[in-house]
């Protein structure tokens, strides 16, 4: 074997080699923007989540007749809602559900807020009419 022929063999396998990274470098990448994607769903529907279970929250004190729990509730899911719709539009996620979800809980915060306002207005008018509200002592049977 010549030097010659050394060096043109020694040159073709580094450029194989560096052939092969590349193509593995981009073969390896083209599944991370996907993967990215769906981690960014992920992140939103778990605020969908949160914001499903403050929600629920709100109805929950509106039947325990707490009112100052449902502003905090409402609060909490405006925070939420507001996350995930800054992550669904940063992210580019092209889920329909997702944005239909976020759309959906305009509707829910509005009428908890409604309902909030009757039982409060509710409660003044009874609060007006009865006097002023004395504790009660509750006993239970043996």
């Amino acid at each position: 074997m010549t030097p010659r022929s050394v060096l043109t063999s020694r040159l073709a396998v580094v450029a194989a080699l560096v052939a092969t990274l590349i193509v593995g470098r981009l073969w390896g990448g083209s599944g991370r923007w996907e993967l990215d994607r769906a981690l960014q769903a992920a992140a939103v529907r778990g605020d969908l989540l949160e914001a499903q279970a403050a929600l629920l929250g709100a109805r929950l004190s509106l039947c325990n007749a707490d009112v100052g729990d449902v502003g905090q509730r409402l609060d909490d899911v405006r925070v939420y809602v507001g996350r995930a719709g800054a992550r669904l539009g940063d992210a580019g996620v092209t889920d329909e559900l997702l944005r239909r979800d976020l759309a959906g809980f305009g509707a829910g915060i509005d009428e908890a807020r409604q309902l909030a306002a009757r039982l409060s207005q509710g409660a003044d008018r009874a609060a007006g009419v009865q006097g002023p509200v004395l504790p009660v002592r509750i006993r239970e049977k043996p």
